[in-house]
């Protein structure tokens, strides 16, 4: 049996979905140049030309474009059998990443109903903030808000609004002490108390915070501790909500610009196990 080099092959087939050597890079976890090498040995491996280079940019020729239809449909098919392969013997658990809000506040029911249909499944999950490598690291998927992920396949799990919310129902928002949520370097489009008292035309002289939380399930805690009232993800805090444990305060919401999402490589589109969990996490 006549084979490629696969590393040249995989390197390839992501080139080639991702429309360039540096995404491909990115997702292997590699260079642009050594993505560059392995496709040059592949093309000297079949003789012929899959990429036309200029400059900064790539194109698949006519030959390219038909080997990669292939390959791409060949190494989805050998990465879905190893998956089933394997998945009844040494079970290895599904390694989901996720933000701390997701983590701790939204994500634990949809755990549940993901346990429900893959009870073989083990699952570990991580917690941390963004920044992550999805293939350096490990992780089969990736929880989070917002941000931008061309080098990988990114669902929309749902769009949120931020509402106010206290632990007292009859707090009032025009003299309740703010609290903030310190949503970090990465992100920069969640609007704080400010935005929205300027938005909704709220008069309020103090807009100073008086804490300020270094993540919403931090910010979930202060408030309920009597600390001040907080702009909150509705779907996000909406368990804590229902359970009454916070308050919705009467007043506007306040729509967030980006959507949380479901981040995976794109070679893994075939894998059952992620099918289930995007299933259980409402991705439609």
């Amino acid at each position: 049996m006549k084979l490629p080099p696969l590393n040249a092959l995989r390197a390839f087939e992501c080139a080639a979905r991702a429309g360039s050597f540096s995404a491909a890079g990115a997702e292997l976890g590699v260079s642009s140049a050594a993505v560059s090498m392995q496709v040059k040995n592949l093309e000297e491996w079949l003789g012929l030309t899959l990429f036309t280079r200029r400059a900064n940019q790539v194109r698949l020729t006519d030959a390219g474009r038909d080997y990669y239809q292939r390959a791409a449909v060949s190494l989805a098919e050998i990465a879905s059998f190893t998956e089933a392969l394997t998945e009844g013997g040494t079970r290895r658990p599904l390694v989901i990443s996720a933000t701390p809000a997701l983590a701790q506040l939204w994500l634990p029911e949809r755990l549940k109903l993901f346990a429900q249909v893959r009870p073989d499944v083990p699952v570990r999950l991580r917690i941390e903030d963004d920044r992550i490598d999805l293939e350096a690291e490990g992780i089969d998927a990736r929880l989070t808000y917002g941000g931008e992920h061309p080098e990988h396949r990114t669902q929309v799990l749902f769009k949120d609004r931020l509402v106010p919310v206290g632990a007292d129902p009859q707090a009032d928002m025009r003299s309740a002490p703010l609290v903030e949520v310190a949503w970090g370097e990465t992100i920069s489009s969640v609007p704080g108390w400010r935005a929205y008292f300027a938005q909704h035309g709220i008069e309020r002289q103090d807009l100073s915070p008086a804490v300020i939380g270094q993540s919403v399930p931090s910010v979930v805690s202060l408030v309920q501790a009597g600390l001040g009232i907080a702009l909150l993800p509705e779907q996000v805090a909406g368990g804590e909500i229902r359970a009454g444990r916070l308050h919705r305060l009467p007043g506007p919401a306040l729509e967030m610009a980006r959507p949380y999402v479901l981040v995976t490589a794109h070679y893994k589109s075939r894998s059952r196990r992620l099918s289930a969990l995007a299933e259980a996490l409402g991705v439609r």
